[in-house]
């Protein structure tokens, strides 16, 4: 009995002690292109190919705003100037894709619908154009942040229809690639204040790297918040730590896990969606 009595204290004097070795206050991971990056691809695109088979016409391009949203999809809607050959018409286009795979992996396919009516090759001529575009993010991180074609496949494909000129198709050209937007380089971070209590608790920050706002210059750079709970579990014996990050309101369905060392400089793991994209280290 007088054993187990000593016992007790012992035991409790050893919780105080465990919990002093969990993470607790502010940590911070970063991310970039070489780690694994996670893409905002929200901004303004120039695109630029080919068109085969209408007359005179043999180029075309034009330049939409698309958002990301917090599931991946891809959107954009409104009015854009339009390069038909030697000719710039005002065109209604309509932008809809999403986003898929993660990393430096990341893929983004979409389609693009133009329409108008305009003066082309000196008459006023109806047109209409639809668009295909399957695109990659490059994976050099030396290289520019650019969609790039598949290793294989064409990288954009769809036809071209105007009123008394007939119809042609629609080819990438030679070297096609599509810049990303000033800001948008897959860099990204995660902020975390922890309480060390019974279990691990707290908020967290996950901020990405983006283009600045329309109403912003277009040399300027921005980033996006994504806020999320923070539930996790800590191992004395190996001052290890497992946490789970889910959006609040306003920020889902992003979801990250994240298993690191006490004082490491970056996680032991990470695990989670995105934007749309599968984040795995």
């Amino acid at each position: 009995m007088k054993n187990r009595l000593l016992f007790v204290p012992v035991l409790l004097l050893s919780f105080p002690l465990a919990l002093a070795q969990a993470p607790s206050g502010p940590i911070s991971f970063a991310f970039d292109r070489t780690t694994f990056p996670v893409w905002d691809f929200t901004g303004a695109y120039q695109f630029d190919q080919q068109v085969v088979g209408v007359g005179a016409i043999s180029d075309l391009s034009f330049a939409v705003y698309l958002t990301h949203d917090l599931a991946g999809r891809l959107r954009g809607t409104g009015t854009t100037m339009l390069s038909l050959g030697q000719d710039v018409v005002a065109a209604n286009f309509v932008l809809n894709g999403s986003v898929s795979l993660g990393g430096n992996a990341t893929r983004a396919i979409f389609t693009v619908s133009l329409s108008g009516d305009d003066l082309i090759a000196g008459q006023y001529r109806k047109f209409s154009i639809h668009l295909t575009y399957n695109l990659r993010v490059d994976p050099n991180p030396a290289n520019p942040a650019a969609w790039i074609p598949l290793v294989r496949g064409s990288p954009v494909g769809g036809s071209v229809r105007v009123s008394g000129l007939g119809g042609a198709k629609v080819i990438p050209g030679a070297n096609f690639a599509v810049a990303l937007p000033p800001g948008v380089d897959g860099a990204w971070s995660v902020d975390m204040s922890i309480l060390p209590l019974s279990k691990l608790g707290g908020t967290a920050t996950i901020v990405i790297d983006s283009s600045a706002a329309p109403d912003r210059s277009i040399i300027e750079t921005g980033t996006r918040t994504l806020s999320a709970n923070l539930l996790g579990a800590y191992k004395p014996s190996q001052t290890f730590s497992q946490v789970l990050l889910t959006g609040l309101f306003g920020s889902r369905p992003a979801t990250l896990q994240l298993s690191f060392y006490n004082g490491a400089s970056a996680p032991a793991r990470v695990l989670g969606k995105l934007l749309g994209q599968t984040v795995r280290q």
